[in-house]
């Protein structure tokens, strides 16, 4: 029916008729389809496929810095998917990271951060603890529990972290105590900077002060580039406060800890929002 008679007569001066091409024709191949449920760990990292009848049909166990170490494989599945963010390329062995690739043979980046310093002083680095850490953009390492954790309901006992650990932020941080005494010689004018020169502070702060004291929170309505741009913006607020609690002051005190959390989370947001 969908062939126009112009068709069925040029058909016709060649001696055939549709339903002889049709004939002759092979049916269109569907590949079989198949629904799995993937089972992850706290990091997202896929540790096993189960069938929609409750079969395990794929499962894996890999390092810390997502090598995989060993697989069941029965049913020849493809699975991709490693630390998130991140796809198995077969020819190189690396991993797709979005932004650039990365080993985890060394546990590196092969290329150097597109964001140059707003990502931190090494332009290779993957986060130094990918237990508690992830950079699912191959831009900025992420804090797990904001991402990650509180999705999967690991942090249901969270109450009991804060009241019976009082030294640690709200994502279970350890606050390291020295923080707090330089902190504290900082605010009374004893050691003004920390482990900083005041200079040094100072221009630090004036960073700090440039990149979070504006709008930074995104929303669905926003354009693409907007949502970008205030991404890049929290991440760089992030960063510049985690340089400051870092290099000042022993890793900053419970409240700073906390501060340089919430920008990794609104930048954890922006990144849910861009398509």
């Amino acid at each position: 029916d969908r062939v126009s008679e112009e068709s069925r007569r040029w058909l016709a001066s060649c001696g055939l008729t549709v339903e002889q091409m049709q004939n002759q024709m092979d049916p269109v191949y569907t590949p079989a389809r198949k629904i799995h449920l993937y089972h992850c760990d706290h990091r997202g990292l896929p540790l096993a496929l189960v069938s929609t009848e409750g079969a395990t049909e794929w499962c894996a166990e890999y390092d810390e810095w997502g090598n995989l170490l060993n697989e069941e494989n029965p049913h020849q599945l493809q699975q991709l998917i490693r630390l998130p963010g991140q796809q198995y390329d077969e020819e190189s062995g690396l991993y797709y990271n979005r932004h650039r690739y990365y080993d985890p043979l060394q546990g590196r980046y092969i290329t150097q951060d597109p964001i140059g310093l707003k990502g931190g002083w090494n332009f290779y680095q993957y986060p130094l603890n990918p237990i508690s850490e992830i950079d699912p953009q191959g831009l900025n390492p992420l804090i797990l529990s904001v991402v990650a954790l509180m999705s999967c309901g690991l942090f249901s006992s969270g109450g009991v972290i804060q009241s019976g650990q009082q030294r640690r932020d709200q994502y279970g941080r350890k606050v390291n105590p020295e923080a707090d005494k330089l902190t504290d010689e900082h605010k009374s004018g004893v050691n003004p900077g920390g482990n900083c020169s005041p200079q040094n502070l100072s221009d630090l702060q004036n960073e700090k002060n440039r990149l979070c004291n504006q709008s930074r929170a995104c929303a669905p309505q926003m354009l693409r580039k907007e949502i970008l741009r205030r991404y890049e913006i929290n991440l760089a607020c992030a960063s510049v406060r985690k340089q400051i609690n870092n290099q000042c002051f022993g890793g900053g005190d419970k409240a700073h800890m906390e501060e340089e959390n919430k920008a990794y989370k609104t930048a954890a947001d922006c990144s849910g929002l861009i398509k």
